[in-house]
C-alpha cells in the first residue's frame, strides 16, 4: 500500500482527448505531455489510461447521486498519478484556461467575438450530469449537415454511423432545427421531429431549460440526441449501433430504433446517409 501513500508523488499536465467513460463516472483519457508521444499512431487514445476526476465537496460523492465533472475533449488538465511511479491511475485535479489558435492561423486577424457569442461563466450546478452531452467544440461547418456530421464524429461516432444519423434526421427535417411537422394534429419538432404525443418534445425541451439553452437550436439538438442515445443506451440499442460498420444496417437501426416513423420512407434514408458519408466521410 506504500505505493500509494504519497511519497512517490507525482504531477502531470495533459489534454483529454475522450470523456466517453463507459462506466459513466466522468473518467477521461489523458495524453499527458512528456509521457505520451503525440503521435496518435505510436500511442492510440485505446492506450491512453483512464483518469478519475476530482468533484468539488458540495457534490455528494456518492454514486447514482451528485454531478460528474463537466470536462471537454480539447481541455488542458493538471493532476498527479495515484500509484506513483507506475503512472497508470491518473487522478485530474483540474483544468487549466488556455486560448486555441490553429498553428497556422494569425490571432491578430481574427474577427472579433460578438457579445453573443462570449460564453457565460458557468457554475457546478450547471453541468450537464453524467458528462455524455458531447463535445461542443465539434460545431464546425458550413451547413447544418456539416456541423452535425462533424459533431458527431467528434463525439465517437464513427463516420458511416455519423453519416447514417444525418441521413434520418435529413429525412425527418431537412435538417432544420426549427421546422415543426406539417402532418395535420401531430406537431413533432427540430431536425429528428420529436413528438409530443409521445412526450420526446416535452424531453427535449426540459433538458434544454435544465442548462439554460435554447431547444429550438442546432446544437442543443445535436447534444440532446447524443444525451438521449447514450444513456437511455438498452431502450435505444446504443451498444449494438455503436459496432455497426454498414451504412445500410445503421441507418436502419436508427429509424427503427430511434425515429419509429410511421412511414419508414427507408430507402430515402440510406439515399441521405450515403450522399453524407461521401461529400464528409
Amino acid at each position: 500500500m506504500n505505493k500509494f501513500y504519497g511519497d512517490t508523488l507525482r504531477w502531470f499536465i495533459g489534454v483529454i482527448e475522450s470523456n466517453a467513460d463507459p462506466l459513466h463516472v466522468g473518467r477521461c483519457r489523458v495524453r499527458v505531455y512528456g509521457v505520451h508521444n503525440d503521435d496518435v499512431d505510436a500511442v492510440p487514445e485505446s492506450a491512453l489510461p483512464w483518469a478519475s476526476c476530482l468533484v468539488p465537496t458540495t457534490e455528494d460523492g456518492v454514486s447514482g447521486l451528485g454531478r460528474s465533472p463537466g470536462l471537454k475533449p480539447g481541455a488542458m488538465v493538471f493532476g498527479f498519478y495515484m500509484d506513483g511511479q507506475l503512472s497508470q491511475q491518473p487522478i485530474i485535479m483540474g483544468s487549466i484556461p488556455r486560448i486555441e489558435v490553429l498553428p497556422d492561423v494569425d490571432a491578430s486577424d481574427a474577427p472579433a467575438l460578438a457579445a453573443s457569442d462570449v460564453p457565460r461563466a458557468r457554475d457546478s450546478r450547471d453541468i450537464p450530469p453524467r458528462g455524455v452531452d458531447g463535445v461542443t467544440q465539434a460545431f464546425i461547418g458550413n451547413s447544418n449537415t456539416e456541423k452535425a456530421f462533424n459533431f458527431l464524429v467528434g463525439n465517437g461516432y464513427s463516420k458511416i454511423q455519423a453519416a447514417a444519423i444525418c441521413g434520418n434526421f435529413i429525412v425527418e427535417s431537412g435538417m432544420d432545427p426549427a421546422i415543426t411537422s406539417q402532418v395535420p394534429g401531430e406537431a413533432s419538432f427540430g431536425i429528428a421531429q420529436w413528438n409530443p404525443a409521445a412526450g420526446r418534445l416535452q424531453r427535449l425541451q426540459a433538458y434544454a431549460d435544465d442548462r439554460e439553452l435554447d431547444f429550438r437550436v442546432l446544437e442543443t439538438q445535436l447534444q440532446f440526441f447524443h444525451y438521449e442515445f447514450t444513456t437511455e443506451g438498452n431502450y435505444y440499442g446504443f451498444n449494438t449501433f455503436i459496432a455497426m460498420t454498414n451504412v445500410n444496417t445503421a441507418t436502419t437501426h436508427i429509424c427503427n430504433k430511434y425515429e419509429k416513423p410511421g412511414t419508414p420512407h427507408l430507402d430515402r434514408r440510406i439515399a441521405a446517409a450515403k450522399r453524407v458519408l461521401e461529400t464528409y466521410g
